[in-house]
């Protein structure tokens, strides 16, 4: 009950674990874990869902699609027969992805609502070098096989056609399951969250020497040979002292995704970052 009244009062849910924790005494009293409270939150949700948010979807899929019977919409159901994951997409996306296609931008960054599933969109630039949606998903969680499943609902929606190049953040799940969905795809990892990962794991590097991030940029936008490339990075490992750091060593493990040297001759439409859904996603404050 205390846990529903922090919920429907709009705390966060770390926020009412950590005082339902310190009630008790420290959160080994407590019986429950977070993740327990959070698959308690979400089987309620669901549960809720089927007859009311739900329903209202429904109809207005069933809506469009006779209006437009190119309209398109797929949902996942659990062993249970409850509601996990809703793709849709329109008309107009549909012959937007079949012009402009060839490189999309995906992330799942923009969550609305107080169970904070992710809203997630394919995105894309047409001829005039305007934002375009291929593609809306409300996703359940994001894991290997929920990821799957969006990424062949929205092929089949698209009648097969898969992008040339994919720009995402750095997502293990997603990752995974762009490998086994697309296979002949280019995975490139947007340059703009790699940035931000370095301010949270190398941030003393960004504070403390003038030159680290000119270095850093050089090993992003400059070099255009491997063997520049490696060698600039063994030079900043070498300058910062920076062998042991972590962030470095899983960063250059997937430098096929971002350096310069080696994304150079896949296409990409001049796009280098998810911030083109990170723009669009902005703007959906406005509505939702």
């Amino acid at each position: 009950m205390e846990i529903d009244l922090a919920y429907d009062s709009g705390i966060k849910l770390k926020d009412s674990y950590e005082f339902m924790a310190r009630q008790v005494g420290g959160r080994d009293a407590l019986g429950y874990t977070k993740q327990d409270q959070k698959n308690y939150h979400n089987s309620k949700q669901q549960k809720e869902q089927k007859c009311g948010e739900a329903r209202s979807l429904f109809k207005y899929f069933q809506k469009q699609r006779k209006e437009n019977s190119s309209f398109y919409y797929a949902v996942q159901l659990d062993a249970s027969k409850l509601i996990t994951n809703i793709f849709w997409a329109d008309a107009q996306m549909i012959v937007d992805y079949k012009l402009f296609g060839d490189v999309v931008s995906f992330d799942t960054t923009y969550r609305t609502n107080k169970e904070y599933r992710p809203l997630a969109m394919f995105v894309g630039f047409n001829h005039h070098r305007e934002s375009t949606i291929f593609g809306a998903f409300l996703l359940y969680d994001e894991t290997i096989d929920t990821f799957q499943w969006l990424f062949e609902a929205f092929f089949e929606a698209m009648s097969g056609k898969k992008p040339n190049t994919i720009f995402t953040d750095q997502n293990l799940a997603m990752a995974k399951a762009i490998s086994l969905v697309m296979s002949n795809t280019y995975h490139r990892l947007c340059k703009w969250y790699l940035m931000q990962n370095a301010l949270k794991r190398v941030n003393h590097l960004l504070q403390c020497e003038d030159e680290f991030r000119s270095d850093l940029d050089a090993c992003f936008k400059i070099w255009e040979e491997k063997e520049e490339f490696l060698g600039a990075w063994d030079a900043i490992l070498h300058k910062y002292n920076a062998f042991d750091n972590s962030w470095f060593q899983s960063t250059l493990e997937v430098k096929e995704k971002w350096a310069k040297a080696y994304v150079k001759m896949s296409f990409s439409a001049r796009m280098t970052t998810t911030q083109l859904s990170e723009s669009i996603n902005s703007n959906l404050k406005d509505y939702l």
